[in-house]
């Protein structure tokens, strides 16, 4: 006998939705994703609630299955539209995780948190001939940029249970889509300290050589369930990653050493690309540099530095522009 399903057979659609929970119904030809690496699904991730009897014998306490509620996580490629200030596949996900999309056309999307207003997708996830459906879903975000490799973002999505329907799955396309680039010397410019963003460019600052960047937003979803309502929502944002493999001189380092002492607020911005409509730049305006890691790098000292990145005046703790 054959096997039925195979776990490659997967599509994922995504759409901003008008009404949080009410289905947009994302299709694969407007509204594919584009997932690298596997796509992780716990289709329903329950309360279990044990039951307390005493029933005068051995074994396991009978249960009920409260709040139902789904997940799934997968990574896409960092990798701008084509065309400044065109916005980018991966656009609608970000906002479900906070962001506000502004466009200047032409130009560059800039994506700035927002605390109000919060936008959310319906998430079909096809796998094999079954259809999961993530309605009002809200998720977190991981990027990194690590040198030698592809930059990436990692997403997690939450939405209230759906049962699955036996549906075939969709058929995806890719165009708005485009390659990614590594991160090196060659498309990466160097991570700069201490500068200021305006119009999509960073201005100032110290240069530093790095192994790259990762940060997370730390979105806190929340799963709630109470008389007459359900739903998932997301209640705050902790933003903070790692500067990887910092090549300092000494005197670099005892800089570094004062920042975290005097939790001096301290800018971080990264561009990656070259050419415009293939350029993504992240930028954490006032970071807090929170300890210093040596880590041998091929026989080479180089340091991690773990951070923080706090809002100042609010919704202002990171920024990613595609340009």
């Amino acid at each position: 006998m054959a096997f039925a399903r195979k776990f490659r057979n997967v599509v994922l659609t995504a759409k901003i939705e008008t009404t949080k929970g009410t289905d947009s119904t994302p299709t694969g030809a407007a509204n594919a994703l584009l997932p690298t690496g596997e796509v992780s699904l716990t289709p329903i991730d329950a309360q279990i609630v044990q039951r307390a009897i005493q029933t005068g014998y051995f074994g396991a306490p009978a249960m009920l299955v409260g709040s139902t509620f789904m997940q799934v996580q997968f990574a896409i490629e960092l990798q701008s539209s084509g065309a400044a200030g065109t916005a980018p596949a991966w656009g609608p996900l970000l906002r479900a995780c906070a962001f506000a999309e502004a466009v200047t056309a032409s130009t560059r999307v800039d994506y700035t948190p927002v605390s109000t207003g919060i936008e959310s997708v319906s998430m079909y996830m096809y796998a094999d001939g079954l259809l999961h459906k993530l309605l009002g879903a809200v998720g977190n975000a991981e990027f990194s940029f690590p040198v030698g490799g592809v930059p990436t973002v990692k997403f997690t999505f939450v939405a209230a249970y759906l049962a699955p329907t036996a549906t075939a799955n969709a058929t995806p396309t890719f165009t708005s889509w485009k390659d990614p680039i590594l991160v090196n010397d060659a498309n990466t410019s160097d991570l700069v300290l201490g500068g200021t963003y305006s119009a999509g460019a960073i201005s100032g600052g110290t240069s530093y050589v790095t192994g790259g960047l990762d940060f997370v937003l730390g979105n806190n979803v929340a799963k709630l369930e109470l008389i007459g309502a359900k739903d998932v929502a997301l209640t705050d944002r902790s933003v903070s990653g790692t500067i990887k493999s910092m090549d300092l001189t000494a005197a670099q380092e005892v800089t570094l050493h004062g920042y975290v002492t005097a939790a001096t607020a301290q800018s971080i911005g990264i561009t990656h690309g070259t050419t415009a409509g293939y350029k993504v730049m992240a930028f954490l305006p006032q970071a807090r540099l929170t300890g210093l890691k040596p880590a041998s790098v091929q026989g080479v000292w180089t340091l991690d530095v773990p951070f923080v990145s706090p809002p100042s005046a609010g919704n202002d703790d990171v920024r990613i522009v595609a340009l």
